[in-house]
This record gives structure tokens, sequence and C-alpha cells, in this order.
């Protein structure tokens, strides 16, 4: 309670100004007749030649008194001049300064002045004299109340109105409790108290009126017009944020102590502190807030006023409240308009003070500007459950001659309660919530009592209507405002948009239907407005196609019976998978399912509100003799049993039943694993039908669900080359074709091919095959593979496209060039960053084409829309006709492009060897441009070559049946160029496993735009060398290949082997070939005459070197004796010198 007083507290600014010294002399004490202010013209015109203000009375004496002691029984004045005789305090109208409370009694009146009539008129003139009147009744007791519809006030009444306000008549009699609040809103409030009769004895006293008044500025009624600011509320800090619990306990304590304190002194010190306007208390709320004076000595809340204060829900700054705009001649009804740009509020009138009685007041709410493409929804709600508060107690009608209650049994039995539907007829005191802008439409709400935030009621339009209706009579009785210092209400105002095309709201308040219709997906939830009670809604799932089906394709009723075709009975199916389904306890109940960290399980069924799911159409709503609306037994039957048209219940979500669900969804809808068949509900037909009832108001009792919905698309183009509708194989005939014009092909959506779908790998094959004569030309325009690194690039050289990067999902295009031959590799697309080549055409050189749409290692996120592909298909005429076969076996051989057709010189030859164990070897002379290897990641190999090294246009393609290929520029034989391309069989390099491979091992050898080139390759079988080293080796190899040749390749005049050993003197010469006996022979003359000549020339040789001896001998001689002749000249003509 001690938390509550504080939020109390938070919402409200007192009017704490000082009383500004009288300039103005108050008006004189003159009367005036019943309802009708005395001094109002008066008033200002003697103050003004007095001295006193509007408020004061002034004396004889020229002094001024407050115009609420006037004839109070005392001599205020000192003259006695504010008692004359005869005086009363009735038909007087009376001011206020802002910041100063008065007080005013009325006496029981005498036997003989019965019936009383009194009217008191208290107006707030403005500026000083304030913008509001408050009155506070202390002591109220007028006559008895007996009901609130039929004569409730016999003995006597109070009736409350307004200044320029149509009277409404409503009265209030009986006693009250405690303090009670009155607000105008207008300038003046008229109270007419009138007593038809007294008690007959004392103990039956019926009549006791004191009140309290006083003048507030508009600024300062923050609880009904707003423009609280955040300054304001620095020393009403939330204690969480700077205090412990320790700290606060011990705050409580002292708090207690102080209160205690208070309540032992004197009742004129009480009456004096709650008369003031002080920080500490609120006199417009009754409430003593002079406790929290302790936080002036925390030293830890002081320091945080000098801290920038947070803006969060419990300090912020509120705008100001747009209250409407009143209609003309009624007493409270308004208008609110687009009040998604104003802070919107609905109250009740003399907010936040006691209503008056016998009214009705219509808030009509309406969004006018709504944005393009939205839906607005109005939406009021209240959570501050302490700002509402209507009459609902029945204390005093049920005990009509029971003593009031003590003070402790006054608060024992007030519990501060929101009621509902009938539990407010009795008072009839309530507030009703209308989903539109009459009282013609669905209510939503309807609602009394307070002290609980009131819950969110949405409209289903731009409209919405609420009525305020009180009975004509009432009491005080009841709530004590200690405890609950407001009266009436206020609701918040809010507006919501909607996309206008989502299945969010009804269009039509009754039936509550929604189509949804498609191919796609979606997240399917619960109306976004309020239901009203015993509603139902149907959701009408129905699967429809959004791409134009395969209308080329003829089928006749012959060929579609005789050849038994499967053809599904419907396009669709939807794919329900409920994420979550909660209907709350009733209102006011706490909910047993989520007290404590476990919970508790409920066992007990409660269908109030449900969910039911039909396998069909359903039309309208069911009227069902149980809840499965059928047998129990049969409500859970497989989906395999029911028939094409039938339409019964799959699946009812009820509060404690646990049905199949998939709610790990709402975690991570993104990277959560896929709901699987055993969590969902898959329809027979193209048809599902959501049954949405309820019995209570969503208001009170939110009823929440959300599912999953899918449309699986079973359409696939062409037709069916077996199996069943999960088969995606299609096959496209040009002789049941009606048109030859282009056609479109997709890649299958169904969803349950696919990750998302719970299938990891996927491969299906699209199969085109041309009459004779005719081509096959593809054109794939569209490519979608998401999730994985992969684009695909044109070559230009040979018009082809290959894949690079994570070709987990890729589509590739094959081509069977003769009947029963292998599918050669053409092409490979992917596209995951929209950076590949589109589109790609491919025309076929024979009549069978196969496009292979693969998936490998998929994952959740893997569905049709991140995986697919769209393409075209021509069957075109065959340019040429070929009748030369190019489609070679044998051991060995050499194909000379000079020869043959020249209509075939653009068609592939297609190598194979004579058995499956045999490899193949080809060789073509030519300069290598590329490889392409879709087995490997980095699956390309370039090489530029210079434009001088090839001048030709043409190209030479090798492809194996695993789709290496390989691009060479071809060079005829002529050429000086020493280069060569070669290329092996599929498994070759896979050894020593190339027996555990069963693939084709045949080639392809394909001319590109060949002209008149005269090229040739040549090729022969292989098979592997022995790899173990007591094995015995093959007779024919070719060493630098570890390949075992056919003796047929051995000298047969081609190379085959590269380095020439086929062709080798050693391998291929006629001597080789004698027998043993006469090679030896041969060999040992042979050596024998070698031997002799060797003899022969080292004779020679000797004799040679002899003689070059002798002459050597002869020289030596001959140069001694000339060196010896040279000395003595020598010396001879040194000594001549010197003489």
């Amino acid at each position: 309670m001690l938390t509550w007083l504080v939020c109390v507290a938070l919402s409200l600014v007192l009017a704490t100004a000082s009383p500004s010294p009288a300039s103005s002399s108050a008006a004189g004490p003159g009367g005036s007749g019943p309802g009708k202010p005395a001094n109002l013209q008066m008033g200002p015109a003697s103050g003004s030649a007095t001295g006193c203000s509007l408020a004061e009375f002034s004396c004889s004496n020229g002094r001024c008194v407050p115009l609420s002691k006037f004839c109070n029984n005392n001599n205020d004045c000192g003259d006695g001049s504010d008692e004359p005789r005869f005086c009363t305090r009735c038909n007087r109208t009376y001011y206020g300064d802002i910041g100063q409370t008065y007080a005013l009694e009325l006496h029981r009146p005498k036997q003989d002045r019965v019936p009383f009539v009194c009217v008191l008129t208290f107006t707030a003139a403005g500026g000083q004299h304030g913008d509001v009147v408050q009155v506070t009744l202390d002591s109220f007791t007028i006559g008895r109340f007996t009901s609130y519809v039929h004569e409730g006030c016999p003995d006597g009444y109070m009736q409350i109105a307004e200044s320029a306000r149509t009277p409404i008549g409503g009265m209030w009699c009986g006693s009250s409790w405690g303090p009670v609040l009155f607000y105008s809103e207008t300038r003046s409030l008229i109270f007419t108290i009138k007593l038809n009769r007294l008690a007959r004895d004392q103990s039956g006293y019926n009549f006791d009126f004191r009140i309290r008044y006083k003048v507030l500025s508009k600024d300062s009624s923050v609880t009904r017009y707003g423009g609280i600011k955040l300054a304001e509320l620095a020393q009403w800090h939330n204690r969480s944020s700077f205090l412990n619990q320790q700290q606060q306990q011990q705050q409580q304590q002292h708090q207690q102590q102080q209160q205690h304190q208070q309540q032992q002194q004197g009742t004129g010190a009480a009456l004096h502190e709650f008369t003031n306007s002080s920080g500490a208390r609120s006199d417009r709320y009754g409430q003593d807030f002079s406790l929290f004076s302790a936080y002036a000595n925390n030293k830890t809340f002081m320091d945080s006023l000098e801290k920038p204060l947070i803006k969060d829900e419990l300090n912020y700054t509120e705008p100001k409240y747009y209250l409407g705009d009143l209609i003309p001649g009624t007493y409270c009804s308004r208008i609110f308009s687009d009040c998604d740009k104003k802070s919107c509020r609905l109250q009740s009138p003399n907010f936040p003070g006691i209503y008056p009685r016998n009214l009705t007041c219509y808030y009509a709410v309406r969004q006018h500007d709504v944005p393009h493409g939205k839906h607005a929804l109005i939406l009021v709600k209240q959570p501050k459950g302490n700002l509402v508060w209507i009459s609902t107690q029945e204390t005093a009608a049920t005990n009509k001659m029971a003593p009031p209650p003590s003070a402790s049994d006054k608060d024992k039995k007030f519990e501060p309660r929101l009621k509902t539907w009938n539990d407010c007829d009795y008072i009839q005191d309530y507030v009703t919530v209308y989903d539109g802008y009459t009282t013609r439409d669905p209510i939503i709400l309807k609602f009394c009592g307070g002290g609980q935030a009131v819950p969110a009621a949405v409209s289903s339009g731009p409209e919405l209507l609420v009525e305020f209706s009180t009975s004509p009579f009432g009491t005080f009785t009841g709530t004590s405002s200690q405890v609950l210092p407001l009266y009436g209400f206020q609701l918040e105002v809010e507006v919501q948009f909607v996309d206008i095309q989502s299945p969010t709201y009804s269009k039509n308040k009754k039936p509550c239907e929604f189509w949804i219709r498609g191919a796609g997906r979606g997240i399917l939830e619960n109306p976004k407005h309020s239901l009203a009670p015993n509603s139902t809604c149907l959701y009408h799932l129905q699967g429809m196609g959004v791409f134009k089906t395969f209308d080329h394709l003829s089928l006749s009723r012959r060929t579609n019976s005789q050849s038994g075709i499967h053809q599904p009975l419907s396009r669709f199916k939807v794919w329900i998978s409920v994420l979550k389904f909660n209907l709350d306890p009733e209102f006011g109940q706490i909910d047993e399912t989520s007290v404590g960290a476990i919970g508790v399980l409920q066992t007990q069924e409660d269908c109030s509100g449900m969910l039911r799911i039909w396998d069909g159409t359903l039309r309208d709503p069911p009227v069902c003799k149980d809840l499965n609306c059928i047998s129990e037994t049969s409500a859970y039957n497989s989906l395999g049993h029911y028939n094409h048209n039938s339409t019964n219940v799959i699946a009812r979500f009820c509060r404690g039943t646990i049905p199949r669900t998939c709610d790990r969804s709402n975690i991570n809808e993104t990277y959560a694993r896929p709901c699987t068949i055993s969590e969902s509900y898959v329809s027979s037909s193209d048809a599902i039908t959501l049954e949405l009832r309820n019995t209570e108001s969503t208001v009170l009792r939110p009823l929440d669900f959300k599912l999953k919905y899918e449309f699986i698309d079973l359409h696939q183009d062409g037709l069916p080359m077996g199996g069943g509708e999960h088969d995606c194989n299609r096959k496209f005939l040009s002789n049941m074709m009606d048109r030859k014009d282009p056609a479109i092909f997709r890649s299958v959506r169904n969803i349950f091919l696919f990750g998302r779908g719970g299938t990891r790998n996927l491969k299906c094959v699209y199969k085109f095959e041309a009459l004779r004569g005719e081509r096959v030309r593809i054109k794939l325009r569209k490519v979608t593979t998401t999730n994985r690194p992969c684009y695909s690039r044109l070559d230009e050289d040979i018009n082809r496209s290959f894949c690079y990067g994570d070709t987990n999902v890729r589509i590739e295009i094959f081509e069977r060039p003769y009947q029963d031959s292998i599918l050669l590799h053409r092409g490979c697309l992917c596209n995951s960053s929209n950076e590949s080549h589109l589109p790609v055409e491919y025309t076929s050189t024979s009549r069978d084409v196969e496009v292979h749409f693969i998936a490998q290692n998929m994952t959740t996120l893997d569905d049709p829309d991140t995986v697919n592909f769209e393409g075209m298909f021509e069957f075109v005429k065959a340019p040429t006709s070929c009748k030369d076969g190019r489609r070679k076996f044998g051991p060995s051989g050499t194909i000379d492009m000079t020869f043959g057709d020249i209509e075939c010189r653009s068609r592939p030859w297609l190598i194979e060897p004579s058995n499956g164990n045999k490899f193949l070897y080809v060789r073509l002379k030519a300069i290598f441009l590329s490889k392409h290897n879709p087995k490997k990641s980095l699956n390309s190999t370039f090489v530029q070559a210079d434009s001088w090294r090839c001048e030709t246009k043409s190209r030479a393609v090798l492809t194996t049946s695993e789709g290496l290929t390989i691009v060479a520029c071809p060079l005829s034989p002529e050429s000086s160029a020493y280069e060569f391309v070669e290329i092996f069989s599929s498994g070759w390099n896979e050894r020593p496993n190339f027996a555990l491979v069963n693939r084709s091992k045949a080639i392809s050898v394909e001319f590109l735009r060949p002209g008149n080139g005269e090229y040739t390759f040549n090729w022969m079988e292989l098979m592997p060398r022995p790899t173990l080293s007591m094995a015995e080796d093959c007779q024919y190899k070719c060493a630098e290949l570890g390949a075992c040749v056919n003796a047929s390749v051995w000298c047969d005049g081609t190379v085959h082997c590269p380095s020439g050993d086929d062709e080798a003197f050693l391998q291929c010469s006629a001597l080789m070939k004698l027998p043993a006996e006469i090679l030896a022979t041969l060999c040992l003359i042979f050596v024998l005459s070698c031997c002799a000549f060797a003899a022969f020339a080292y004779k020679k040789i000797k004799r040679k070197l002899r003689g070059s001896s002798v002459l050597q001998t002869r020289l030596k001689s001959l140069s001694s004796m000339d060196t010896a002749v040279l000395d003595e000249k020598e010396r001879k003509i040194v000594v001549e010198t010197k003489i």
C-alpha cells in the first residue's frame, strides 16, 4: 500500500503558492436567489471600493476576513459585522485564493425550517482566484439512502451542477465514511442541499454537512490536464534506485513512527496540517505525504538529486492531455479525433473527483488520418489501476438498517477490484466499450469498480465508442478516501496501424471471417482487435497458383488413360505448424500454470476459448454437440483416412490440452530446427479452415495463438517420369507440344523436398526429347542458390557456363549425343550474389538434353525461395543433317578432320573403350587454353594464349563423363609448334582405387567453328600397370603414363605415347624380330669385326706415333746448337760496349 501511495504522489503536483496580500476588498454578504451566486456581480465592485480581495468579506471596521467565516457564529471581524441577525450561509457565492483552504459548515435546521433548501456556489474567478474549484466533504449525512434507481433519497438529497451546463438531476444522500472530493469542470460548482424531513428521534440523526473548499490553477491540475514536468518529480525518486532492501525496511519503520506521532497530536493541529497546502501533503487526494520527509536526512537520496534524471517509466514528462471536444447540448459527451498525434484521455465528468449521478456520457473516438496501405485500430486502456474507481459497493443497500461500520470493518471489507458485465448491474454505474461508432455495434467490454489496471480494448476499425452511465441516486458509503483517493476513471487512447491487406483485423464485425489465398507462406496470429463474447472467427486458407500453369503441354484423354500418368487431386496442400496457443485464466484469477519457477500443469480442460483446425473448407460456423464435432475415437485419425471432400476436425486446442505444437520456433525462428510432419498438420486437399471460438471477451480473457502456414505447391511443369507427388523428375516431349514457341519450366516448389521440409539432398532431372531433325534450345534466365558462395561465368570461347565455389547447389546442362550413350556435361550455373552471368543459352547438337537441378547438404535455410531456377525451352529445326557416324570404339585410332561430311564437322566425336575396365587417352596437337573440373572447389585453370600462337577461331573441347572440360586451340599437322593437349578417362587419376569407381570411361572431342581446318587427334586404350613389385609387368607400356597399352598400338606408325616409345627403333626395327640364335651369331660377328678393326687401327696409330718421336729428337739437338752460337754473339757485343 505504501508503494501505491508513492505512485499517487508521483502523479500529482499540488498548488503550493503562498497567498498574496489582499489587494481588493471582498464582497458584502448579500443574498441571492436559489442557484444564483450572491456576489458574482457585486463582488468585484465592492472589493475595489473596500480594499479586500474577491475571496474576502469586508468588515465594517475595515478588516478583511475570508468569505467562509461569514455567519459562522464567531466574531471574526471584532465588531460583529460578519454575524448579522438572521444571517445564513446559503444562497451565496464563495471565492478563494490559490494556496488557501476554507472550511464551511451547515447546521442542522430546526423542525419549523423543514423542508430545508440551501444553495452554495463555489466559483474560481481566474488568475489568483484559481481555475478549478475543489470541494471536500469532510462529513456528510442527508436523509436516508434506499435505492440506486427508484426513489433512493426519500428524506433529502444533495445535487451538484456545473455552471453553463444542462442540469442532470442526480441526487446524493445517506452518509459518507470519509472525505469525498469534488472538482469542477467549469468555473463554478453549485451545490443544492434539500432536506424534506428530520429524523423523529435523536438516534436517527440525518443531517450533517461540513466541507472545505479551495481553488486550484489549471497548470497544477496535472491529474486531469496532464503536463507534469520532470523537474517536479525530483523529490519523488524511485527508492529502489538508491536504497537497498534493508534501508527500505528501516525507512518504513521510521515513517510509521512519525505517522503514529502525528495521529497522537490534537485535532486542531491535524486539521491545520490537513488544510495546509504544503509539499508534504496533498489536500487534493486526501493523502498525507509528510512521512516522506525522512528522505531529507538520507545522504544517498540527497546525492541522487544532484545527478541528471534518467527518463524512465517512473520519472518522465507527460504532455498536456487532449480531453476531446464537448458536443453542444450535452453535459459530458465528447468527440476525439486523430489521437495518434495527441495524448487523448477519456475522463469521467469532474475527474478525479466524484462524478455526478443520473448521466450518460458518450466518448466517440475516430481516426481520420490513416497512412496509405494501413488500417487504424483504436485502443483504450488504463495500466494504472489507481486512476479508475466506479462505484460498485452494495453495503448500504443490502443492509439498510445496519449501523455504520467501524473504521476497521471498512478497511477489511473494501477490496479494490475491477468488476465486469453483470457485476455492474446492481448500482448501474459502469463503462461500456463498443466496437464501432454506435450502441448497435458489438460490446467488447463493460466494467466498473477499480483499483486494478483496465486491460486494453481494441476496436476492429478506426472508430470506437465508450459509454459511461450512472444511476439516478447514489451514496458515499463504500470506499475510504484514505485508501482510494481518486474517483471516476481516466482511460488512455492509442491508435495502432496494421497492414490493410493483413489478416490481423476483421473487415466485417459480423461475421468475423478471413480469407488467405496464395502460394506462399506466412505467420498467422489472433486478431489484433478485441472480440466480443460468443464470437467465432473463421480463417479460410486456400492454395492458389501465382504462376501461370504449363499450358503448352497437350495431354489427350487416350494418352492419359493408357499411360496411367499420376495426377494429384489438388495442386496445393496446406501445412500448419502451431507455434503458440494460450488462453488466459478467468479475469482476476491467478494463472496456476505459471506459479513458481517450475509451474503446475493444468489437468482440467477449459474450452471457453479454443482453436479448431478443419481439414477442408468450412463455409459457416459449425453447430456441434461436442467439442470435436465428431466422435472422440476418430478425432485424431491420420490424414490419410480423409477423403478429398471431407471436412473433419484434425486438431483442437484448449486451455489444459497439449496437442501437436512446434513451440521452439518462438525462441529463434531463423535458426531453429524446422517443424516436422509429426509436429504439424497437413491437409488432404488445397484448403484448411481455422475456427477461433471464444465465450468470453478477449479483453478480459485474451485468447492468443500463433502458427505458421505454408501452401505446398505440388505443381510441376512437364510430364512425370514415374513416382508420386514427391518425385520431381519431369520430361518434355516435342511430339506432345501444341505449339513450338518457347515455353517456361521451373524448379519444383514442394517444401518437403528441401532442407526446411526435412530433406537433405535433392536431385531433379528435366529431360527434353526432340523429334528427328530437331534440336533443343535451353535458356536459363533465373537461378538462385543463396546461403553458399557460388557463382558462374560464361566461357566466351565456347559459349558455355561453368560454376566456381561451393557447388552443392547447382543447375547442370547435359546432352546425350547418341542414343544409349552417356550424358556429356555442357554447362553449370549457380548464383548466390547476383554476380553470375545470366541468362545462359545452349543449343544442342543432338535430340536429347537434360537439365539437372542438384542440391546437396541442404540446411533449414534452404527452401523453394532460396534455391530455385526458371528457364525456357524450345524445339528448333536442326540446321544440317549429319549421316556420318561419330561414335568410335577400339584400342586406338586416329581422327582426321580432312575426311568426312562437311555437315558433321561441328558434331562431337564420342570415343568409348572396348570394355569398362579400360581407360582412354586422347592426344591432340593444340595449344592449351583452359581446364574446368567440377569435382574441385577451385575448378578452373586458365592459360592466356597470345594471338599469334592461336591464329584461328576454332576451338577444341575435350570432355570426360565427369564433366572435366579442356579447351584448346587446335593446330594443323603441318604446324611447326610442338604443343599437345592430352586427356584421360574419368577415374584414371583416382588410382589405385580406380577399380572401385563405376563410371563411364568415354571421352568427347568437339570442334567448335572448325571451318576448313585440317585437324587430327588420336586415342588409345590404357590399362594401369601392376602396382606390386613382384607382379609381372606388361609387355607394351608407356612408362611416362604408367600404363599398359594394347599391342596394336605398338609400332603402328603413329606416335601414341608422349615420349614416342611406341614407335622407337629399338621397339619397331626388323632385326629385333629375328630368332635369338641368329641375333647372337650376328652379334658375335659384329663384335669380332669391331675388335679386328680396333687392332688394325691401333697398329696404324702406333706407327705414326713412332715416326713423330724421331723427328722431335732431331729438332731438339738443332735447337741447342743455335742457342750456343747466340750466346757467343751476345757476349762479344757486351765487351765491345764496355770498351
